[in-house]
């Protein structure tokens, strides 16, 4: 009992950090707009970001082409924030603690996959004769393509605790 009582607080602990990480990013950002005029912090990668200084006409644009990943930001963060509240209320093994766990997976392969193609996209539709760099990291996306594949294994495994559960 001790230790489900551990994991509630670390959940409960985890899901206030990551609030109070969030309100210091985004206080430090507009605090950067507000008193220079530019944001203290990097939205996207270097080359988007000097698009994004050196085609002040291409904001609209840029913008459109950035707005999925500020989806995934705010869906990533209420389902995370979701998942962390049935946890610190010891739902652990309950559907919706599951389905919010592969909601937070699939965003995260998706703002992966996306924020990788961003660029070279902005690049093409803003400046179509430059070159484009592609970065890839292998690496992140073999551990980000693992996420669902965990998620569903977690989710057989309660699906099977809960059968022997009855059996006995």
């Amino acid at each position: 009992m001790q230790s489900i009582e551990n994991l509630k607080r670390v959940s409960h602990v985890t899901r206030m950090t990551l609030f109070a990480v969030v309100g210091i990013f985004l206080t430090i950002a507009i605090y950067g707009f507000v008193s220079q005029g530019q944001w203290w912090v990097t939205f996207g990668d270097n080359q988007f970001d000097a698009l994004w200084l050196q085609y002040k006409e291409s904001h609209i644009l840029l913008a459109a082409v950035f707005s999925p990943l500020m989806g995934c930001w705010l869906l990533g963060f209420y389902f995370l924030q979701r998942l962390l509240l049935a946890l610190s209320s010891g739902l652990f093994y309950a559907k919706a603690t599951l389905r919010y766990l592969k909601y937070v997976s699939w965003i995260t392969v998706f703002y992966v996959c996306y924020s990788m193609a961003m660029t070279p996209l902005a690049t093409y539709l803003v400046v179509p004769d430059s070159s484009i760099d592609i970065s890839l990291n292998p690496m992140t996306l073999i551990i980000v393509l693992c996420l669902p594949v965990l998620v569903h294994l977690f989710s057989a495994a309660a699906e099977l605790d809960k059968e022997n559960k009855e059996i006995v």
